[in-house]
């Protein structure tokens, strides 16, 4: 009823008050990018200290003011906007995309339940503790029956955790990227006895709101696909980049212990996850290296600038559409593996950064000015802590994303 209220709200303010300084002030380019640039500065803060900026009401009152931005932002794209193209259509769409994910996180928190509870071998238990160790009642019993961990071949490393439970008279079983769900709760192996395998640490976790989540990130992957549409030198970008690619997934792998690999990596979000960042990383590498040396040349031609400006430019938009694709794949994968979708992992947080910055180089105005390139530069430097840097970083002892230390 409060999201109804407030878009008829913004709806009528830009029918009848459209010209307003106000409204023209929330609905341009220059705002888009201070907001982006705000937000990145604080994903940043916290990606690196871990301080929970997230939770303060300077970051809630940001939120509210991009998401009134973003409403303005797709009024005024319905209402100016002649030609539906397929850029219009990707347009709309990842801006309605990012207002309904951070709508329904928002404002769907306080209905979040996500507790924990450890059960004894053969024990029953109906009440779970939050992280600040409140009692959630629940409306049913769990017993756990039998729980065990499935190694490797070295008979060390663990492959997999495995509870299986007796729910109100139901046998479920969960495990790692596999969780079992019940009256509304979704159930998650969290943890366990490593020591002689006597209890299991479960973790249940109700989001009401999570289909309208959902609904956001397909919208945002929907109009993402639609940024990918631009005109380059396919016979020259496309093997280069395939090239980039199996570099960057060799390196990333030969950080991870394919052989006992953890249990959290097991799954089949895995390859699409890690192919899609690594073709974004790829692209945008090109991107930055067409920029850097089309600046540089001492003898340029308006033609030529503007033939690699346009192949710079489409692929940067195409490695940010793949940066946002990546990001939900491994939203979805983070889901399945640790109960939520986002966790505030500097990992987490360093590649959103990196997602902002390449935002901010499409919302300005002049492709051909430093500044521009200046953003450019600043996104892959983003993007090179979101991929190895955040390891060397404060937070790396707090991060989910660690085992490419270990």
């Amino acid at each position: 009823m409060l999201a109804v209220c407030i878009l008829l709200v913004v709806y009528a303010i830009y029918r009848y008050a459209g010209d307003s300084k106000v409204v023209r002030v929330l609905s341009n380019q220059k705002t888009a990018c201070f907001l982006l640039a705000g937000g990145a500065i604080m994903l940043a803060v916290e990606g690196t200290f871990s301080w929970q900026l997230h939770t303060t009401p300077v970051f809630v009152a940001y939120v509210m003011i991009l998401m009134l931005t973003l409403s303005f932002v797709v009024q005024k794209t319905l209402k100016e906007t002649k030609t539906r193209s397929l850029r219009y259509v990707g347009f709309l769409l990842n801006h309605l995309g990012i207002f309904v994910i951070l709508w329904a996180s928002l404002f769907g928190s306080p209905d979040v339940t996500k507790a924990k509870m450890m059960i004894l071998r053969g024990g029953t238990a109906n009440v779970a503790y939050t992280e600040d160790m409140l009692a959630v009642p629940l409306p049913f019993d769990v017993t756990l029956e039998d729980f065990h961990v499935e190694l490797y071949n070295d008979g060390r490393s663990p492959k997999q955790f495995i509870s299986s439970l007796l729910i109100d008279g139901t046998r479920m079983e969960t495990s790692v990227n596999s969780p079992c769900s019940y009256e509304g709760y979704t159930i998650y192996q969290d943890g366990y006895d490593a020591k002689n395998g006597r209890y299991s640490v479960i973790q249940l976790v109700r989001d009401p709101w999570l289909p309208l989540v959902y609904l956001g990130m397909g919208l945002l992957a929907v109009g993402s696909v639609f940024l990918l549409f631009g005109r380059w030198n396919a016979k020259v970008t496309v093997p280069i980049a395939l090239g980039l690619t199996v570099v960057f997934t060799l390196v990333t792998i030969a950080k991870i212990n394919m052989g006992t690999m953890m249990p959290a990596l097991r799954s089949w979000w895995f390859v699409p996850h890690l192919f899609i960042y690594m073709v974004a990383y790829s692209l945008m590498a090109m991107a930055v290296v067409i920029k850097v040396v089309n600046s540089q040349r001492k003898t340029q031609t308006s033609k030529s600038d503007s033939k690699f400006q346009e192949v710079s430019t489409n692929l940067m938009r195409s490695a940010t559409a793949l940066l946002i694709i990546g990001m939900l794949t491994g939203s979805i994968w983070a889901k399945e593996a640790w109960g939520d979708y986002w966790a505030w992992d500097p990992k987490e947080n360093w590649a959103a950064v990196t997602w902002f910055v390449s935002l901010i180089y499409l919302h300005v105005g002049n492709k051909h000015s430093r500044k521009a390139l200046s953003v450019m530069i600043l996104a892959f430097v983003a993007l090179q802590i979101t991929w190895y840097g955040v390891n060397y970083l404060p937070s790396a002892s707090v991060s989910l994303h660690s085992y490419y230390s270990k």
